[in-house]
């Protein structure tokens, strides 16, 4: 531990000054930025600096073409935000030459919810233990609903759900969407250029969804898997 000694006025301002001096070198000293969503699995970010581009993990809620200041210390990108905090985000990839040329844009398609069907997800958990002479713990369950929406777009009907956090994604029958597919999620673009993530559950071409886009177009009906099979069986 330093210790100081400090005598007369001209001591006092020449200390005054060193410390100054020691919270200025503690100032972090940041970059400007600019942030694109990659349509990557899992989700991440490319960050675009001067002369040097990285992919970053999903370490925060970052809109596209979003302006940062971030500052890089061994293999972790810092972006500042509100209260003098940061996020701490892992660096995946690194482009060490940028040239310069921006990333392609995210790209979104228009679509039409043409009505959803409801599903029950139960899962069961508990009844392990037991060993020792201590008791074993219940088995319990729990049941959620889910809506499936169909998504019809130019060229693919996309069956999804559990869009957003605990389905906060509403959409109604007849409802023109913009949406973006990627891997076994797909995007739909919301107020303010924010996304819902839907989870795809299946797909199918155009010409062999018609009997279930009929089917769906009830919009509040809850159909099961057998009847959708039944109605394609019975106009295919």
């Amino acid at each position: 531990m330093r210790s100081f000694v400090v005598t007369g006025i001209g001591s006092v301002i020449l200390f005054t000054s060193f410390l100054y001096s020691v919270a200025a070198d503690d100032t972090p000293t940041y970059t400007k930025g600019t942030i694109t969503v990659s349509g990557a699995k899992p989700k991440s970010y490319d960050l675009k600096g001067p002369g040097k581009a990285y992919q970053i993990s999903h370490c925060g809620d970052f809109q596209n073409e979003q302006d940062v200041n971030y500052r890089v210390q061994e293999d972790k990108v810092y972006i500042e935000h509100e209260g003098g905090k940061e996020y701490k985000c892992s660096i995946e990839a690194t482009m060490e030459h940028w040239s310069g040329i921006e990333p392609p844009p995210v790209t979104f398609v228009k679509g039409t919810i043409e009505g959803y069907e409801t599903r029950r997800d139960t899962s069961v958990f508990g009844g392990g233990g037991g060993g020792n002479g201590t008791p074993g713990s219940p088995v319990g369950s729990r049941t959620r609903i889910a809506k499936v929406y169909r998504l019809r777009g130019a060229d693919m009907v996309y069956k999804i759900d559990y869009c957003g956090a605990f389905q906060a994604g509403v959409f109604t029958p007849g409802q023109e969407v913009e949406y973006r597919p990627a891997g076994n999620r797909l995007y739909i673009r919301h107020d303010g250029g924010k996304e819902y993530s839907c989870q795809v559950e299946g797909t199918e071409k155009p010409a062999s969804a018609s009997a279930a886009g009929e089917a769906a177009r009830c919009g509040i009906c809850s159909f099961d898997r057998e009847t959708v099979h039944h109605l394609n069986s019975r106009w295919s």
